[in-house]
């Protein structure tokens, strides 16, 4: 997914629910297997400072009086244009590879947790309100090394940063979002994200790229490390299971699988584990019952419809995308991608009106929109054959 624009969304409007806390497991509950793995806590040589530190260079940049004295737009603006530079087009996404912020900035790459700990801390520098958010996305898998990777997603909220001067058009809200992944980020609010639920984070995307990489050692001491960090984030133990089931330890993963179930508001993908390993090992009637809870959420959730709207849309399956992504405008309102990936499909599908529907919808939602004023010139630009 490389190769793709960075975007800056207005932050406009949330509805957001209250939840209860899971209850935490404790590590003594848990199917460790420490000396199958010849486990070593020195194995995890990361801490809170390494993970936020910055390039010293770059700290003397943000430490200059004359930008620390900017007001808060400003220094909002200065953060903008050191990551984007000219063009808005600096720094590649670069799936694949999670690292440190200083090490991030010295790439000048990273993937969306890499260059959002980088936005962030120098957010933290410039003395700027940042938070890190997870926010939900269309469930999207990448297949690396025969390993299939869920594309969970974080941005950065800038509270009260003011409007910002760019070159076509000037941002009036007061809030606004820095997301690195155009296409699946999101300009909503999401959960907020403590220091440790990010390294726990950090840790899990690192144990995954080990397991990928079959160096199951590593694999186990990272994602040990993500849930000792935060013991309720659910993914890391969904992610222990698989390298289980590699192991051969298929009752303790199953077991991994169910708190990673019990934990998480989002359990699709450890649903899915779960009913596949419960097939394979021949407990159709406990499988069928996780089947139907699986249709039931998928029948109820946009983001598997939003999904399953791009998968068709990259497959050249224009009428599937419409299909799916009409029952997705069907279960929300006031999502902005909705109406951007509807836009297209239509428009590919050769219903040129109603892709311009979808798009006077979204400019509704966004005035302004870089997005709205792109398609607007693809369309026209482009003699559509289908």
């Amino acid at each position: 997914m490389a190769g793709k624009i960075f975007w800056i969304a207005a932050f406009l409007s949330v509805l957001a629910g209250c939840a209860g806390a899971p209850v935490e497991p404790t590590a003594a509950q848990l199917p460790w297997h420490d000396e199958a793995f010849a486990y070593d806590a020195d194995r995890v040589g990361v801490n809170l400072e390494d993970l936020f530190r910055l390039d010293p260079e770059l700290v003397k940049t943000l430490r200059d009086p004359a930008v620390q004295q900017l007001s808060t737009a400003r220094r909002f603006e200065k953060l903008v244009a050191l990551i984007y530079g000219r063009g808005m087009k600096a720094f590649p996404y670069a799936p694949g590879h999670s690292t440190m912020a200083a090490e991030t900035w010295r790439q000048r790459r990273g993937d969306c947790l890499s260059l959002a700990l980088l936005a962030y801390s120098m957010a933290r520098e410039l003395g700027l309100v940042a938070q890190l958010q997870e926010v939900r996305v269309p469930v999207l898998f990448e297949r690396r090394d025969k390993v299939d990777f869920l594309n969970q997603h974080v941005n950065v909220l800038f509270r009260r940063s003011g409007p910002m001067d760019r070159t076509e058009s000037r941002l009036q809200s007061s809030d606004m979002i820095v997301d690195f992944e155009p296409e699946v980020g999101s300009n909503r609010e999401g959960q907020a994200l403590s220091d440790s639920a990010i390294l726990a984070r950090y840790f899990n995307n690192i144990a995954a790229e080990y397991l990928a990489q079959e160096q199951r050692p590593l694999a186990y001491a990272y994602f040990k490390a993500a849930i000792q960090t935060q013991p309720n984030y659910a993914p890391s133990y969904g992610n222990l299971a698989q390298l289980y089931l590699r192991s051969g330890w298929q009752a303790e993963a199953e077991q991994l699988l169910r708190k990673a179930v019990d934990l998480s508001d989002d359990a699709t993908v450890h649903l899915i584990s779960l009913h596949q390993l419960l097939l394979e090992q021949g407990r159709t009637p406990e499988a069928a019952r996780y089947a139907q809870l699986l249709q039931v959420r998928r029948d109820r959730d946009p983001y598997y419809w939003i999904g399953a709207g791009l998968r068709s849309l990259r497959d050249g399956e224009f009428r599937q995308a419409i299909a799916s992504l009409e029952r997705a405008q069907r279960l929300t309102n006031g999502f902005e991608e909705v109406h951007r990936y509807l836009a297209v499909a239509y428009w590919r599908a050769g219903e040129s009106s109603r892709a311009n529907e979808q798009l006077e919808m979204l400019a509704s939602l966004n005035p302004g929109s870089d997005d709205v004023n792109a398609l607007r010139s693809k369309f026209r630009g482009t003699v559509n054959t289908h």
